[in-house]
Formats: structure tokens, sequence, C-alpha cells
């Protein structure tokens, strides 16, 4: 036993020995670091930003449009044979008649230089310029309160999988406990066996049982590596990053009643505000593609400059140049009722946007109702599996104290030990089973923020 103990005291100790520097992290730690981290919704942040400069560029239906440009050219035109009609007096008679004659004109350069300023104002497009501003600004508040909502959702999730390693390492404990357990009953066995008390089989049985809880324990051990690698991935980490957390962490698991909840979830939940948004975004829309029914009204200003010598062109202000200004008003006739298809389109889309509001709302309800009557349930089974396992544990001293006077089986002694692992597995699964419910049931009330 001596020796058996030294040995899993130097495993334990080379284990541990890496890890001494790392510094354990809070599940407060891990979610700060996910909302610095986490790719979807580093993602998401841009996408919000894009939908902010959105707003400012809509402002482009109302502003004027201003441009400038300058020009500088020169034309040639090379030797060129035409054929011209001449007068000529014939010498003897004296009349006067017309000849056609081959004329050559030399090459010819002129140059032309050329500046424009131009300014035109949107005056009236059936509101079109005032729908696009007021969609952007939509689509803006979606996109904020998407944000929002994909921040809750990475709060979840990081505390899911934060609560899930907790929840792996201690039931890597738990078998470990069963595998010591095992240990011990090997041992006792085979010094009975060694005084004749106990038959050979007796000894095997044990040495399978111990067996069987080796390979629980190297399972249960894969099972923590993976679920470190989903926590690290959540976090922005590499896979196989070092990480370690904290054991104990404090929650205030304090609920308000069922319908408190509900209303709560009513009027705050992000993603109810970004469903009401898409609607008023999806009705803005429908007036954008109305407005095309209605004439277009613009206003314009056009300065220009032109001479073929550049001098003249920026030197002489007050000459070389003309003025435009006028008004230009253009409506479509017919275009294939494309518009007329756009519109019915439109409102149609927004149909279905109202349409998913309301059913998230019922969704969202009955959501709430579940993970609520689910986390009371669960209050109840933890204190059902506290008393399994105290009955088991009372069960499991029986046996073995049954087994040690003869008048109990190895079969017994191993029944007990099992009824009693598993209790501890069940009752280690509920506990952050309820936690993992609790988080569950923040994120649909929308305020996880607050929770965690």
């Amino acid at each position: 036993m001596t020796r058996k103990w030294v040995v899993i005291g130097a495993l334990c100790l080379f284990t541990i020995s890496p890890l001494l520097g790392q510094q354990r992290l809070s599940l407060q730690d891990c979610i700060n670091i996910a909302l610095e981290k986490n790719f979807s919704l580093q993602a998401t942040r841009n996408t919000t930003n894009q939908a902010e400069n959105d707003v400012r560029g809509s402002l482009n239906y109302i502003l004027p449009t201003v441009s400038t440009s300058a020009s500088g050219a020169k034309f040639t035109q090379g030797p060129e044979q035409t054929i011209t009609q001449v007068q000529v007096t014939d010498s003897v008679t004296g009349q006067t008649r017309l000849i056609y004659r081959p004329t050559l004109t030399d090459k010819q350069s002129i140059n032309s230089y050329n500046f424009n300023f131009d300014v035109s104002q949107p005056l009236f497009d059936g509101g079109n310029m005032f729908y696009q501003m007021s969609k952007s600004r939509a689509d803006r508040n979606a996109a904020r309160f998407n944000l929002d909502n994909r921040t809750n959702e990475t709060i979840r999730i990081v505390a899911q999988y934060y609560i899930d390693l907790l929840k792996q390492e201690k039931l890597l404990e738990v078998n470990n406990l069963a595998m010591q357990r095992s240990q011990d009953n090997l041992d006792k066995t085979q010094k009975m066996f060694e005084i004749g008390s106990r038959a050979k089989v007796d000894v095997f049985r044990a040495r399978v049982n111990y067996n069987n809880d080796r390979v629980s324990v190297l399972n249960q051990e894969t099972t923590v590596k993976q679920a470190r690698q989903t926590l690290n991935i959540a976090l922005g980490n590499e896979p196989n990053a070092p990480l370690e957390i904290e054991q104990d962490f404090n929650l205030d698991y304090t609920l308000q009643p069922l319908e408190t909840l509900v209303d709560e979830a009513l009027s705050a939940h992000p993603e109810l505000g970004r469903l009401e948004q898409t609607v008023v975004s999806r009705k803005k829309t429908v007036g954008i593609s109305r407005s095309v029914f209605l004439p277009s009204v613009g206003g314009f200003f056009n300065y220009n400059r032109r001479n073929t010598q550049f001098d003249q062109v920026y030197g002489s202000l007050d000459q070389n140049w003309n003025t435009s200004v006028g008004v230009r008003v253009s409506m479509n006739l017919f275009n294939g009722f494309s518009d007329q298809v756009n519109y019915q389109n439109a409102r149609i889309s927004e149909k279905n946007a109202r349409l998913d509001l309301e059913e998230y709302k019922l969704n969202l309800r009955a959501n709430i109702a579940r993970l609520y009557e689910s986390y009371r349930n669960q209050l109840e089974v933890i204190q059902i599996n506290r008393e399994n396992v105290e009955a088991s544990r009372e069960e499991y001293r029986l046996a073995n104290e049954r087994f040690r006077l003869g008048s109990g089986t190895s079969l017994d002694v191993r029944d007990a030990q099992v009824n009693l692992t598993d209790a501890e597995r069940l009752m280690v699964a509920a506990e952050y089973d309820l936690i993992l419910t609790y988080a569950a049931l923040r994120e649909a009330v929308g305020d996880i923020q607050e929770a965690f």
C-alpha cells in the first residue's frame, strides 16, 4: 500500500508541476477573453460598424453632388487633299467659269483646355431619399441589437463550456475515486485469499473491476481534454493551448416569478429588438419601391471654361466661360412591370418580417417557461440525488462489512460500488446541469450579461 501511494503521489506531482505557473481563470476571466477574441463576435462588431457607416452614407440622398474636372488636349489634323470649286476667267473670251481643282491643306494643330464645375441637388424623388435614410437607421439599430444578442450568446456559450469542463473534471474525480475503491478492494481480496478466507475467483473479479474502472478513468481523461479544447476555441485560443480554470465560483441563482421573466424578455430581449427593427426596415423598403412611381426632380448648375490657350482658361476669369442652371424632371413610364413586381415583393417581405416577430415571441414565451420548469425540477433532482448518494455510501459500507465478515460476496460489493459511483456521477451531473439551465434561462430572458 505504501508503495502504491508513493507511485500515485509521484504521478500527481509529475502532472501538476508543469501547471504550477499556469494562472487559473475564473468564469469572468474567460468571458472577458471571449468578448475580446471570439471570432464570431468580432465579425458581428465589424458588421455593426458597416451599418453605422451606412447611416452616414445615406446622407448622399439629400446632399448635393459637387464635382469638378479639368482637361487639356491637342488636336492635330494631318495634310488633307480636297476637291474645291475655283472661279477662273478665260483669257481669250473673258468669260468666267467654275472648275474643280484638287487642293492640299497643310497639317494643323489646335490646343484645347477645359475646366468644368458641376453641382446637382435632388429636390424630389417620391420620398426615396427619406425612406433610404430611415431604412439605414433601422438597419443600424438592428445591427446593434444583433451585436447585443451575439454578446449574450457568447457569454452563454463560454459559461456552458466552462461549466462543462468543471463537470468533466469533477466526473474524473469521481472515476478516480471509484478506481481507488476498486484498488482497495483488490488489495483486501488478495490478502483474504492469501489467508484462505476467499477464493481465487474473487481476486480475479476484483482485478476485472479495477481494470474496468481504469478504462473509465482513461476515457474520462479524454473527455476532459476535449472539453478543454472546446472552451479554448470559444475563447479564441488554440485548441491545445494551456488552460486551467478555477474550481469554485459563486452565482446569484435568485429567480423572479415566471410571469416577470416573460415580461422582462418581451420588453428588453435584444433579438426581439432586432426583429422589430427588421420590420421597420422592411416597411421603409416598401416606401422605396413605391417612390419610383413618382417623378424625380433635381436642380443643376454648371460652370465651364474653354479656350485654346491655357492662360486664357485659368487667367482671365471674366472671359471664356459659360454657365447653365436648370431643373431636370424624369419619370420611368414603363420597364416591363419590374417596378410593380419589386413593390409587391417588398410588401410580402414586410409581412414575413412581422410573422417572424410574432413567431419569435411565441417561441420565446415557450422557451422561458420550459427552462423555468426544468430549473425548478432540477432543484428537486439535486435533493433526491443527495439522498441517493448518502444511501449508496451506507450500502457500500455495509456490503464491505459483510464481505469482511464472510457473509457477503464480491458481487455484492461490486454492485454497491457501482451504485455509489453512479449516484455520485448523477449528483455531479445534476449540480452542473442546474447551472447550465440557469445560464440558458438568463440568455432567454436577455439579461445574461447582468447575471454573469
